[in-house]
């Protein structure tokens, strides 16, 4: 489905407007200690942060596209891919992150599928206030560094357990599973 230009632009205005008022600011879940992502600011700062906008087409060559072009530019730490609600219910959409990052984490990259909590889609044919469907792109070294470094704070001390094994416990499995052996 084609839309204006316009749209577009706007849904990347407000993919940057949620990384720097909702992933970049102390959030009440952490009793405003911690933002969602305690390094995005610091990456924002550097802008070696970018924002992928899906205009049409195949959403998965979309996302191979943009996370092969984040892997061969080194100078970026994460690129967030934005989609309208929809897509994260096409079937398989997930299973597909997961098998591109088989393949990428040897190439220090790590996908996560997610939603922009906080927004609300302007893609044609969205319904009601949904948040855009995302697929962040991640530099696998700096994540693992850094929940390192996550772990010997209270980060994740009010994390249910089920997201803490989602996101947490599954990245280090895949990243010793896939990663360089060295």
């Amino acid at each position: 489905m084609s839309a204006p230009e316009s749209v577009y632009q706007e849904v990347g205005q407000d993919i940057w407007k949620w990384i720097n008022e909702f992933v970049t600011i102390p959030n009440e879940f952490y009793n405003f200690k911690f933002a969602p992502c305690p390094y995005a600011r610091q990456a924002v700062m550097a802008k070696t942060v970018d924002v992928r906008v899906w205009r049409s087409g195949d959403a998965r060559v979309f996302i191979r596209q943009n996370a092969i072009d984040m892997r061969d530019n080194p100078q970026l730490t994460t690129r967030v891919m934005a989609f309208p609600p929809r897509v994260q219910f096409q079937w398989g959409i997930n299973d597909f992150v997961e098998k591109l990052n088989a393949e990428l984490i040897a190439d220090n990259v790590f996908l996560n599928p997610g939603i922009a909590k906080t927004t609300e889609s302007r893609y044609p044919g969205s319904v009601g206030k949904q948040p855009y469907f995302i697929v962040v792109a991640n530099g696998l070294a700096a994540v693992l560094s850094g929940c390192e470094s996550l772990k010997r704070t209270d980060y994740y001390k009010d994390w249910p357990k089920e997201h803490y094994e989602l996101v947490v416990e599954r990245r280090a499995r895949m990243a010793k599973q896939y990663g360089r052996k060295e």
